[in-house]
């Protein structure tokens, strides 16, 4: 009679599938590894905004720290039953890990659900700055080692990689100050705290449309539809193209039919109004893909920052 009882309980709490589908019965929580403001968070909210056909809330958490860990971690530990995910794709999942240990194992402790954007590293100054391009940063930076400083997201953050590689290429040192997010990244930099900034098209955007920053230089293999002046590292001679992704990542162990909801769900998200009036305001670079592309994507990138982090 115990065992009928608690076998029955075990069938009461499985998740419910009709016909092989899954629909949620409670809201849906989205983290996001760093403070509002930045392109994870905007991301999240403007996608959660356009899901129109989800019976239940979609809401998002900022759970910001550790280049994006925290809420990563959070992720990882939480059941794979389609009610946790969190924006990844980038410092938390392709960088951290190639220069410290984590709580969790980068490329099995997900399963990503969809790839939403590509975002190159622009860096930036303020409009005051006596630096007009890259060269004459580069001029002085050579002459005065660590003298001149710039803003991350977090020590070991997808940000900081792409510094690190650059000074690697370039031969010059500059003095790392990393923020818990890109909004106190940028106000840092307006308020002189720092002589340079990265960021991502989107988070920058607006700054340098109000006169407020200057972009230098664009960290991807292409110029930036956004900034057609500005020129990239591979044009000035130091082929460094290291992308920021952004997408949905569940804990690994999701079931598959829960999967196929969550990913035809915010597919259908980023062709809603609110997102692609965000695309076009901001000059976000959309690139949907499934959650197994989105896996080699995180995959490939993991490897490719450990490989130039060692050269």
């Amino acid at each position: 009679m115990l065992a009928a009882t608690a076998i029955a309980g075990a069938l009461s709490t499985a998740p419910a599938y009709a016909q092989g589908k899954w629909v949620p019965e409670r809201p849906i929580t989205i983290y996001v590894g760093f403070n509002p403001g930045g392109s994870a968070d905007q991301i999240a909210r403007v996608l959660a905004a356009g899901v129109k056909n989800s019976p239940v809330p979609i809401v998002v958490l900022n759970r910001p720290g550790a280049a994006g860990v925290i809420a990563a971690q959070a992720t990882a530990q939480a059941k794979p039953d389609g009610y946790t995910l969190f924006v990844g794709g980038g410092s938390e999942t392709t960088s951290v890990g190639n220069h410290q240990k984590l709580p969790y194992d980068t490329l099995t402790a997900f399963r990503p659900v969809i790839k939403i954007a590509r975002l190159p590293s622009v860096l930036v100054v303020r409009a005051d700055s006596p630096y007009a391009d890259m060269r004459s940063l580069m001029a002085d930076a050579k002459k005065a080692p660590e003298k001149l400083s710039y803003g991350s997201t977090g020590q070991g953050g997808i940000f900081h990689s792409t510094a690190l590689v650059f000074e690697k290429l370039s031969g010059i040192k500059l003095l790392h100050i990393p923020y818990k997010g890109a909004a106190e990244s940028r106000t840092a930099l307006l308020a002189g705290e720092v002589d340079m900034a990265f960021g991502a098209p989107d988070e920058v955007q607006p700054m340098i449309s109000s006169g407020k920053l200057r972009p230098i230089a664009i960290f991807s293999k292409s110029r930036l539809p956004a900034f057609p002046n500005v020129p990239t590292m591979t044009e000035l001679g130091y082929p460094v193209a290291i992308d920021n992704m952004k997408g949905l990542l569940a804990p690994a162990g999701l079931p598959d039919p829960v999967y196929q909801w969550l990913y035809e769900t915010f597919k259908t998200a980023v062709q809603s109004v609110e997102f692609q009036q965000y695309v076009k305001s901001t000059g976000l670079t959309v690139d949907v893909a499934d959650g197994p592309t989105f896996d080699r994507d995180i995959a490939e990138a993991y490897n490719a920052i450990g490989k130039a982090l060692q050269q």
